[in-house]
């Protein structure tokens, strides 16, 4: 009798070349693209946006600070009164590169500063991401032991978490968040604990209901007659079954968030020090009669991101719920 071969003593997916898994992932990801269009081009925009964050400082072309100047033909070292009310850089041998259209040398444009607006939106781009990913992972992980216990325990455990979840939802969420970005310093680490704390009830109430769906399921209830523990239930049991509700609501959130971070930049309380997209859109509101480009193309931004994660978000939604993969 000949010995067993010693890998078949491995897990079944410990077994499986890393070439077999390759495969299986890239026709997944095919059939998503085929049956989910607008899910694709969704993740195709957040994979490009992924991409220009991470490598802002060689897609930008230029420094996001650097101010761009040129010689003044019109310069005069001792103007008159006359000549510097028609010309008020006459006086200056180097005049501020404000307000140019967009062209070759800056694909955007110039804002009033004088800085490439391309190279301010692209990295604009690592701000929203950070604010995006961190409040959203912030919000689900309160949210999935908040949401867990809730309603694994019921009672008055519910009760009361459930009292304070209302308390935070009904407080409105802009005024909450600009509530705590005010109490505190406004960089990026609080805007986002201070985004990702007011989106806990959201994300709590979601994972409530799905942790109910499983609370009361056959192989809940098995596992409890054979004496398992509620922690070993939580982990073995209840959670690998509200995975996707966790990852939809963690990728539909994150647009969400990085809309938030852009309303709060427009009111002028968002990340100091940070180059915002929301903060792009309030400085080229002033002069959109004459310059519109930073404001069109900072809020463009905005609306194709947050667009894409919303798009996702409704693919893997229609994907992973079994209600719905026949829609």
């Amino acid at each position: 009798m000949t010995p067993p071969d010693a890998s078949s003593a491995l897990p079944f997916e410990d077994r499986i070349s890393p070439l077999a898994r390759f495969t299986s992932a890239s026709r997944a990801l095919g059939r998503f693209f085929r049956q989910k269009r607008l899910g694709g081009f969704g993740l195709v925009i957040v994979l490009v946006f992924s991409v220009l964050a991470l490598f802002a400082g060689a897609l930008g072309r230029y420094d996001s600070t650097f101010v761009f100047d040129a010689e003044n033909p019109n310069f005069k070292a001792d103007p008159t009164v006359a000549e510097l009310a028609e010309d008020p850089d006459i006086g200056s041998p180097r005049v501020v590169a404000q307000y140019q259209a967009p062209s070759g040398d800056h694909w955007f444009g110039t804002d009033r500063f004088g800085r490439d607006i391309y190279a301010r939106v692209i990295h604009g781009a690592k701000l929203a991401m950070i604010i995006g990913f961190g409040a959203s992972l912030i919000a689900v992980a309160a949210g999935l032991i908040i949401g867990v216990i809730s309603a694994y325990y019921l009672g008055w455990i519910d009760l009361i978490v459930q009292r304070v979840m209302d308390a935070i939802y009904a407080f409105p969420f802009l005024i909450l968040i600009l509530l705590l970005v005010q109490i505190s310093e406004p960089s990026t680490r609080n805007v986002v604990f201070a985004l990702g704390f007011g989106g806990i009830p959201f994300a709590a109430r979601l994972i409530r209901s799905a942790v109910l769906a499983v609370r009361g399921s056959e192989y809940v209830q098995a596992a409890r007659v054979i004496g398992a523990s509620d922690l070993r239930i939580m982990l073995r049991h209840v959670l690998p079954n509200i995975g996707a509700v966790l990852i939809i609501t963690f990728s539909i959130g994150i647009g969400a968030y990085i809309l938030a971070e852009a309303t709060v930049s427009f009111l002028g309380a968002g990340p100091r020090g940070e180059i915002s997209w929301g903060r792009m859109v309030s400085s080229g509101r002033g002069e959109l009669d004459i310059h519109p480009w930073e404001s069109v193309f900072a809020g463009g931004a905005i609306t194709l991101l947050v667009m894409a994660f919303n798009l996702l978000g409704d693919a893997l939604r229609d994907v992973l719920d079994p209600r719905l993969r026949g829609v």
